[in-house]
């Protein structure tokens, strides 16, 4: 559900705008019309600004695949619970 909104907010076509590894220059995080470095910014919501303002910016953006192995039986390793982690990743938006 997020995917379609941060591409549209950021007009740039990301595929997976969850994944957690991403790279940002120096040049990027201390820009003045970037500022991530605010009390406002919790759980998710840095994350998606940096992704939807970069390439408003007109800073490079890149995709690199990456795989993800998960064990065939067991428990999935997250970090995220059901509920609150979807909750935690949709709010901001």
């Amino acid at each position: 559900m997020h995917v379609p909104i941060i591409n549209y907010l950021s007009g740039y076509q990301f595929t997976d705008t969850t994944n957690g590894f991403k790279a940002y220059s120096s040049k990027f995080l201390c820009s003045k019309r970037v500022n991530p470095f605010r009390d406002i910014f919790t759980d998710y919501d840095l994350l998606y600004y940096l992704t939807a303002i970069a390439p408003k910016l007109k800073f490079k953006v890149k995709e690199i695949p990456v795989t993800r192995s998960y064990p065939k039986t067991g428990p999935i390793p997250t970090k995220l619970s059901i509920f609150w982690g979807s909750y935690l990743m949709l709010k901001p938006l």
